[in-house]
């Protein structure tokens, strides 16, 4: 099926304000996986989870949105964090949080994910393993933890109120969104599944020519050292086994895939792994790519008109598959 590219058209005043995010960006510390500045950031990550935890809770409430947080237990390993919407839900979005597989936390995601919950849908968030050289905890990990919340959230889909199935990542969490899908289809469990929402993904921790391509004055990353910090995910793997599919998304059998909706800022050096990920997807499903000019990763939490355009954008698209999938 034919790719559908969105080009965003930026007014003069939006992209003046996207540029001086831009700026911002530009003077900050760029995103480095040394192992001790790994364990710095997870450890002041888990005091504002801690933090989010406490405060978010009551602010959702007071807009409509319950929070529930699912314990692990003998039936699933892996914490969950619910966001209900008032009401019976439209559909159940399954999120999987970003960070480079070494930061975040589902309750951090609650602005995003708040924004569907407030209009109908029941998100249900995984906090899966974070990655730890130093606890070696690895790619594998975090893969194991999602594919185990997506077979509870399938098993428990009418219980959390709602017939349909979305499934939504963004960056690291994008990657593990592409893997988990693919094993729902292999194990025949796809068709639940209404469409996947992949917002600047990873999908070839070998490195794209982009990624290789990066350099020092790549915003967000340290350029330069991209295609080293992706092979740290995977210590025991050559670089030809970073690129195999149990890991590698782009690398895998890409039929039999629900529609999708791929994200991409064409300053984010992971340009490529959305346009080569969302053509490969669009072989045999219906795709859009929405491309963002003068955008960087991570659009989706800096605000300005790229981060508000997004959110509309992921909604509208979620709530044209369902009316869809009711005519």
């Amino acid at each position: 099926m034919p790719l559908r590219v969105h080009t965003v058209d930026f007014p003069p005043p939006q992209l003046a304000a996207q540029r001086r995010i831009n700026a911002v960006l530009a003077r900050a510390p760029r995103l480095r996986t040394d192992p001790w500045r790994i364990e710095a950031g997870q450890r002041l990550s888990t005091w504002l989870d801690a933090a989010a935890g406490r405060l978010h809770g009551p602010r959702l409430k007071k807009r409509g949105v319950t929070v529930e947080v699912r314990a692990p237990d003998e039936d699933l390993s892996v914490p969950l964090r619910i966001l209900r919407p008032e009401g019976p839900p439209r559909a159940v979005v399954l999120d999987i949080h970003g960070g480079g597989w070494v930061l975040g936390s589902a309750s951090l995601n609650d602005r995003l994910n708040a924004h569907l919950a407030r209009r109908g849908f029941c998100v249900v968030s995984i906090d899966y393993r974070l990655l730890s050289e130093r606890r070696g905890v690895f790619i594998e990990a975090a893969i194991e933890d999602c594919l185990q919340a997506a077979y509870w959230t399938v098993g428990n889909v009418d219980q959390l109120g709602a017939a349909d199935l979305f499934v939504a990542g963004e960056s690291a969490g994008a990657h593990l969104a592409a893997l988990t899908v693919l094993a729902l289809r292999d194990r025949g469990l796809v068709d639940l599944v209404r469409g996947c929402v992949l917002a600047y993904g990873v999908y070839d921790l070998s490195g794209t020519e982009s990624v290789r391509a990066a350099g020092r004055d790549t915003l967000l990353f340290n350029g330069p050292t991209m295609q080293a910090d992706l092979a740290r995910l995977a210590p025991d793997r050559d670089e030809a086994a970073l690129r195999a599919p149990d890991v590698s998304p782009l690398y895998a059998d890409l039929s039999g895939l629900p529609p999708a909706l791929f994200l991409a800022g064409e300053y984010d050096p992971l340009f490529q792994d959305s346009l080569l990920m969302a053509r490969g997807w669009a072989q045999d499903a219906e795709v859009d790519l929405i491309r963002v000019p003068e955008t960087p990763h991570g659009f989706l939490h800096f605000g300005g008109p790229a981060a508000r355009g997004a959110r509309i954008a992921v909604r509208r698209w979620l709530e044209a598959r369902l009316a869809g999938s009711a005519g």
